[in-house]
């Protein structure tokens, strides 16, 4: 005989294991559709979409019974709260420029291949997403602030109405779009990209010193 509290446990880890199932599932399907939308289909059908996930249309619209909950699944899993490449410690604040550039497009480039394939889905979905269009804007003025204090010592020697101006032009060089531009046609490996936004953020600081001269 099954005591209650076996039966309870058997019952507990039954359920467990539906919602699991559930949530892959689930998570599946988003990232089917996301991988659709890299490919160049920017409003997948559902069936292309079950198909992708490797479940049936009926399993598709019974965890997203209206089009819109898939939608909003897809936004959701691509505006998470994005990681920013940390302040630098101040033991390479006080090191050479060439130094913090050089960790900087360590760091940068990771991030960077990290956020491509969501990047790419978000892209063809910001134009007609204003929750898309306004998380953009916050993860751009976060990168900012932290673009701003791994190369403090340079835009401090310039006037503040040119700080602003080149800290914008330095987080719009360092964004994907330009790395994405480097990155393909003509396809370039991670380490021959890196070498290119080295020398154009090295330039851009040049330049930013010639102009405080």
């Amino acid at each position: 005989m099954v005591s209650r509290s076996t039966s309870g446990l058997t019952s507990a880890k039954s359920a467990d294991g539906r919602r699991q199932r559930t949530q892959i599932t689930r998570s599946n399907i988003v990232t089917a559709c996301i991988a659709l939308q890299n490919e160049g289909f920017a409003r997948p059908s559902a069936q292309q979409i079950a198909d992708r996930a490797g479940v049936s249309i009926r399993t598709l619209f019974l965890h997203f019974p209206e089009k819109g909950q898939l939608t909003q699944a897809v936004l959701d899993e691509l505006m998470p709260p994005e990681s920013i490449e940390p302040a630098p410690a101040k033991s390479v604040l006080q090191g050479a420029v060439d130094v913090r550039v050089a960790q900087f497009i360590d760091m940068r480039a990771q991030a960077l291949e990290r956020m491509t394939p969501h990047r790419r889905a978000s892209n063809a979905m910001i134009e007609t997403s204003p929750l898309l269009q306004k998380h953009r804007l916050r993860v751009r003025k976060a990168f900012r602030d932290v673009v701003g204090q791994w190369f403090a010592t340079e835009l401090e020697q310039v006037s503040a109405e040119a700080r602003q101006k080149w800290l914008v032009a330095l987080a719009t060089l360092l964004d994907w779009e330009m790395w994405q531009s480097l990155r393909t046609y003509p396809n370039r490996s991670i380490p021959e990209a890196k070498d290119c936004l080295t020398l154009l953020l090295k330039a851009a600081l040049r330049q930013m010193e010639a102009e405080r001269s």
